[in-house]
């Protein structure tokens, strides 16, 4: 059996050191962000309109990113990510006029939109074929290890760093991720596509139901990932951020632990037992009400993230042949699942609380048990590594 050192290229490696730096730095402004917003003085719908101003180009950009990776290349879109990030990053530290400020939200998320759909792409482009899933997995370690790592640190140093330090320091790891790959990934010529626009929306039909799974499983994720901080405060099980840490811990000790589960013949076998502990896990957050309970739901959510999400990013990408646009179909549904998952489950919040909206995200997760049936079983596209 081949081991992984032997297994993945050097090209692999730059490319998941790039993504750890990168990754560093997008989520070095998670904490200071809102902060400098608030410290700016402005009202809090400014705040929330700013913030989620990164929904719009997540949803808008991921096809075009798709589409801009077969046709220009990994590399482009790769520089285009990190630059976009930096620029958007750096320049809130100079700005306080509201509609600026939201533009450079949209251009923080157009690179981070850019970099994760090139980047993931080329991942999957550099594995063996045979050990694609894997590869994805392993990917996934470089954002789990600096959302695990980073806002913590940066929290404790904010005094020392500054708000525009941190924004600052942004800039630089982005800027070094993508000169990493810049100048140590060769170009590749041979896997590029034509451009045409009018199929940037228009996926395949082989494609249909692994992004209905994946919107479904987007769904149950988001109610986790978006209202985790609400839950906590309300039934005052801090800290909060413990949760977030066991969180990662966990995901990243699933990635490498099962990573060759998603390279099985048949890669749906993974789905149902991840439906499972994503249920259990937002059944678990709904009745928490002592911190182990929610420590407990945190692991347990990450064990059924840690295996559908490079499940699914291996589906797609086995059953099309085009990198760039299987990777942008599969975040499309993911984003779209958290996105507008909180907009479906919000009367079920508003009218019964936390308890039964986590519920009913765990009931939807079991629900994207169904469509897994009816995703085609590929047989993995040979990689180019």
């Amino acid at each position: 059996m081949t081991t992984q050192s032997t297994t993945y290229t050097r090209s692999f490696w730059t490319t998941w050191s790039a993504a750890l730096l990168f990754f560093a730095g997008f989520y070095a402004i998670i904490v200071p962000l809102p902060l400098y917003l608030e410290e700016i003085g402005l009202p809090d719908w400014q705040i929330g309109l700013i913030m989620g101003a990164f929904g719009i180009a997540s949803l808008v950009g991921r096809p075009l990113a798709g589409a801009l990776t077969d046709s220009v290349g990994f590399r482009p879109v790769i520089l285009f990510g990190t630059a976009g990030l930096a620029l958007g990053a750096v320049g809130v530290g100079f700005v306080t006029w509201p509609p600026l400020l939201f533009g450079l939200r949209i251009l923080q998320a157009a690179g981070y939109v850019a970099f994760t759909t090139a980047a993931t792409s080329l991942i999957s482009d550099l594995a063996p074929a045979a050990r694609r899933g894997a590869a994805i997995a392993l990917f996934g370690i470089a954002a789990n290890a600096a959302i695990t790592l980073v806002p913590a640190a940066i929290s404790a140093g904010l005094t020392l760093l500054t708000l525009r330090g941190a924004f600052l320091l942004c800039g630089a790891l982005a800027i070094l991720g993508g000169a990493l790959v810049w100048f140590t990934v060769p170009a590749r010529e041979d896997v590029r596509r034509p451009f045409v626009m009018r199929s940037i929306l228009n996926f395949p039909a082989v494609l249909h139901a692994p992004m209905l799974t994946t919107w479904l499983f987007g769904i149950g994720f988001g109610v986790f990932y978006q209202f985790l901080p609400l839950l906590a405060e309300r039934r005052g099980l801090a800290p909060v951020g413990l949760a977030y840490t066991v969180y990662g811990l966990s995901i990243i000790g699933t990635r490498l632990l099962t990573g060759r589960l998603m390279d099985r013949p048949d890669r749906r076998q993974v789905l149902p037992p991840a439906a499972l502990l994503m249920a259990a896990g937002l059944s678990t957050f709904a009745i928490a009400d002592q911190l182990w309970m929610l420590l407990a739901a945190a692991a347990l959510t990450a064990v059924g993230g840690g295996l559908f999400h490079p499940a699914l990013i291996a589906i797609h990408v086995d059953s099309i042949p085009e990198r760039g646009r299987a990777t942008a179909a599969f975040y499309l549904a993911f984003d779209l699942g958290i996105g507008l998952g909180a907009w479906i489950l919000a009367p079920v919040l508003d009218s019964f609380g936390l308890t039964l909206f986590f519920l009913a995200g765990a009931v939807i997760s079991l629900i994207a048990i169904l469509p897994t049936r009816a995703i085609w079983v590929a047989k993995p596209s040979g990689s180019q590594a």
